[in-house]
């Protein structure tokens, strides 16, 4: 077996033994990328099927979580699993290795366990730079994502109905983002997202940008403000299956691909559970003013149009979605400079208007 190191060479060696384990006669390996994770494109000549192979290991300490680990993981596939059974979702079908598990484990000769996965490949193009998307697209992006969170509320609502009939008593601690109400045992593998509790988290992990010199004393204590006027927020948001539930958390342009079909929603890898609103916070910072009323029209097509205080939080949540980045990036130092310059900005023209109860929806 080979030591894992930053050499592409030896990531390719290992990942052509990672794909022995799959049942594929003849297959080409061809690295694409190392973010969260290091990711390949598997052609097996024989066949002509292509898959997308995931090899579980961040390029940054800061990028690792519990979605890397192998229960985490499992639930990720079961996932796509069921929304491709069970709804009109165009996303990735999971593949088996030859025992039947969706989970490959890799042991270096250090003995260090890896986590892979291996999918069915879309066929498709990335959005490119300065793309604009039409707005059949936006419009039907927002069907989708309405339907991965109608998806979310059915399961939800089933396992609200059996821990009831347990006897379980659901506690009053939701509404502090603590609780266990909207979340299905798969939840406890699974990051969350935009609760108060994943916030304190988040401003944590930013106040160590003062430390190392990323962020002024200033700008934090402005962060630090708004985070808490969110958190406010959510001491009196319902915290229920309608609002709560399974999202993709992480809907940008990178995780979108233009097929023949579409626009599919790729990338499940940091999915979770937290409201709703936070997904649709994370989209809605894709597109211009005029786009966003479209995609808020596709989202709501089939339930209630957003209240002032949805969109309220929606805010919120959109900042939060910015500040994640920021969280995410800590330990890439290169990114420390572009850091640097834009968080002043940042602060001063959305988060200082926010805490005013000034609108940034369509600013931001």
């Amino acid at each position: 077996m080979l030591i894992i190191t930053t050499d592409k060479i030896s990531y390719d060696h290992m990942a052509a033994e990672i794909i022995q384990n799959y049942t594929m006669e003849k297959p080409v390996v061809s690295y694409i990328r190392h973010n969260e994770n290091l990711t390949y494109h598997v052609v097996d000549e024989a066949s002509g099927q292509k898959y997308l192979l995931r090899i579980h290991q961040a390029a940054f300490a800061s990028m690792s979580g519990i979605q890397h680990t192998r229960p985490a993981l499992e639930a990720e596939m079961n996932l796509l699993h069921q929304l491709n059974a069970t709804t009109t979702l165009r996303v990735q079908h999971p593949v088996r290795n030859v025992r039947g598990e969706w989970v490959t484990i890799w042991t270096s000769e250090t003995g260090k366990e890896i986590c892979c996965t291996v999918l069915e490949w879309i066929d498709g193009r990335d959005i490119q730079q300065g793309e604009r998307l039409t707005t059949e697209q936006i419009y039907d992006l927002g069907v989708q994502l309405q339907t991965l969170h109608q998806y979310g509320r059915v399961q939800e609502a089933s396992e609200e109905v059996r821990v009831m009939d347990e006897g379980s008593r659901i506690s009053n601690e939701v509404h502090q983002g603590v609780g266990t109400q909207g979340q299905t045992a798969q939840a406890d593998v699974r990051p969350s997202y935009g609760s108060i509790e994943e916030n304190r988290v988040m401003m944590r992990q930013l106040e160590e940008g003062v430390r190392l010199g990323i962020f002024t004393v200033e700008d934090f204590e402005l962060i630090r403000e708004t985070f808490e006027n969110i958190n406010r927020q959510l001491e009196t948001y319902p915290n229920t299956p309608e609002t709560w539930g399974i999202i993709h958390a992480d809907i940008t342009r990178n995780n979108l691909l233009v097929t023949d079909q579409g626009i599919s929603m790729i990338d499940f890898c940091l999915y979770g559970y937290g409201y709703y609103l936070f997904d649709a916070g994370g989209a809605v910072l894709m597109f211009s003013r005029e786009e966003r009323e479209i995609f808020l029209s596709g989202y709501t097509k089939q339930i209630a149009p957003l209240t002032e205080r949805d969109i309220r939080l929606m805010e919120g949540f959109m900042l939060i979605f910015t500040f994640g980045y920021y969280a995410f990036q800590m330990g890439n130092e290169p990114r420390h400079e572009w850091m640097k310059d834009r968080m002043p900005k940042l602060c001063n023209k959305y988060c200082r208007p926010y805490v005013q109860n000034e609108s940034i929806f369509y600013d931001l």
